[in-house]
């Protein structure tokens, strides 16, 4: 399923305005006067700001912001994403970040009230237009004209990018909408029940059109492993790691940067806060506004370093470098399992499931089936070691652009394959985990990150590079064994009436 191939197909040819400087050409789209339907759904159009250069190079600042970008596709491991030949998909469970939002608390709070603050308080606005980087900023507004009403709140583009995102889901999965076997054939859609979560849901019920049933989950602290958001529900999940680590590359790769608009702008003082807060409103001015000048007042590389800051802060804190976090992933996972493995209706009465949640649940999920592992064929190596903090590891496989940008989303898929069978691996699910013991008989699972096939570093020989359900049962064991203890990870104690390793939200009423 690509959901980039409807968000941006013929829209480049839309006409683009160039503007000139130092130094790069950079172009921003305009929006198609035609917009582009899918399964009946207008999809939004973000105008791509990209950085041009020689011999062809382009660069596209919106994929590379980690969660702070409007949906696109991830590159993937350039995987043929429809089902492999032969192979029609049975199944499927998702799991999805809500939808474009204003701001989070966090950086509204750290970085952008701050900036915008001392940018309004500012008397000599005129000196911004000394540099052409900066001009903008002469007349520039916050985006945020009511915090109370829109900080961790969608936006506009969200609940259209939410129904755009259940078109996708129309088109991709007709046979399985129709699956329903419920006793009031009501199919069910789940969000946590933060309003973000929620009103991404309606707009994806509106956007599928077919009368679906919203299921809101509580987030509350002691609900232990039967949440959507576990993050929450975790006493020792501590959402301040990778602090230290991404605030010490903050300070190095922000340092040239103060000094450069220092220079363009004597007197407004640029610090790092004012630094980060401008770049991540080149995202959030983008899903608010539909337009900004933020993306293009710095470089390729200066992108990457903002890139690489965020994905520091993900992978010690949602990421392989929390010791807890395949803990925390884990029940979506193993409950993901129990739903491909049923071939009957008694405990999972539908064909697809949708849930809704917030960024930090997609990477604990793939930290759980150990995706997008940096240390995954060097099983020796010290992940840590992968994310210096003094210079880019270019080559890592650790990238949060591609992992949870709004609406990013982990599913995974139940294939049955005729004339197909695993070059190794089980020929039946053990039952190790509590999934139903099913034969193979043809039937394969793969992983989508964001619209792209993910192979299981550990079971890839299926048709398309994915994995015998028997096999994948197997593995999603092992797992269990390392990472089963939800209770003892994050030290509940048995005064917590609901405390559970296990996900029951799907059961069948």
């Amino acid at each position: 399923m690509y959901f980039l191939q409807y968000l941006f197909a013929g829209l480049v040819s839309g006409g683009a305005v160039t503007v000139h400087a130092t130094p790069h050409v950079r172009s921003i789209e305009s929006t198609s006067p035609t917009p582009v339907m899918v399964a009946g759904m207008p999809v939004p159009h973000h105008k791509r700001q990209v950085i041009e250069g020689p011999g062809g190079y382009r660069f596209d600042v919106l994929e590379h912001l980690a969660g702070i970008a409007p949906y696109f596709d991830s590159p993937g491991v350039q995987l043929d994403p429809h089902p492999p030949d032969g192979c029609s998909v049975t199944k499927a469970t998702y799991i999805v970040r809500h939808s474009n939002i204003y701001a989070n608390d966090f950086d509204y709070e750290t970085y952008l009230s701050p900036f915008l603050s001392k940018l309004a308080n500012y008397s000599d606005r005129s000196i911004f237009s000394r540099t052409h980087d900066l001009a903008f900023l002469a007349n520039y507004t916050s985006p945020i004209t009511n915090e109370t009403q829109q900080i961790e709140k969608m936006t506009p583009s969200g609940g259209d990018a939410a129904a755009a995102f259940a078109g996708v889901i129309r088109a991709t999965y007709p046979n399985l909408l129709n699956g329903t076997t419920s006793q009031a054939d009501a199919f069910r859609i789940w969000a946590a029940s933060a309003s973000r979560d929620v009103d991404t849901a309606k707009a994806f019920i509106q956007g599928l059109g077919n009368n679906a049933a919203l299921v809101t989950v509580n987030e509350g602290e002691g609900d232990s492993a039967d949440s959507l958001t576990p993050h929450i529900s975790c006493p020792a999940f501590d959402a301040s790691m990778g602090s230290v680590q991404s605030g010490a590359w903050e300070q190095k790769y922000t340092a040239p940067l103060i000094e450069r608009f220092n220079t363009a702008a004597p007197g407004f003082n640029f610090t790092l806060t004012d630094i980060v807060g401008m770049q991540q409103l080149c995202g959030y001015d983008t899903v608010i506004r539909n337009r900004t000048d933020f993306c293009d007042a710095f470089t390729a590389d200066e992108w990457l370093s903002f890139e690489y800051a965020n994905d520091l802060m993900y992978f010690y804190s949602i990421g392989y470098g929390n010791p807890i976090a395949p803990q925390l992933g884990l029940p979506w996972v193993r409950s993901a399992l129990d739903i491909l493995s049923a071939n009957d209706t008694s405990a999972f009465n539908q064909n697809l499931y949708i849930s809704f949640t917030h960024r930090e649940e997609p990477p604990l999920v793939l930290t759980a089936l150990g995706l997008f592992n940096n240390s995954a064929y060097y099983p020796g190596l010290d992940v840590n070691s992968t994310m210096p903090t003094d210079r880019i590891n270019h080559q890592r496989a650790w990238r949060t652009s591609e992992i949870l940008p709004f609406l990013g989303h982990v599913g995974i898929e139940r294939l049955q394959c005729a004339n197909a069978s695993p070059e190794t691996g089980s020929n039946s699910t053990s039952g190790g985990d509590g999934a139903e013991d099913v034969w193979d008989d043809g039937a394969f699972v793969r992983v989508l990150v964001n619209g792209a096939p993910i192979p299981i570093p550990e079971c890839q020989t299926g048709p398309g590079e994915s994995c015998a359900l028997g096999s994948f049962a197997d593995y999603i064991s092992q797992r269990v064994a390392l990472y089963g203890d939800f209770i003892g990870a994050c030290g509940i104690n048995d005064t917590v009436t609901n405390r559970t390793d296990l996900l029951s939200i799907y059961n069948a009423q």
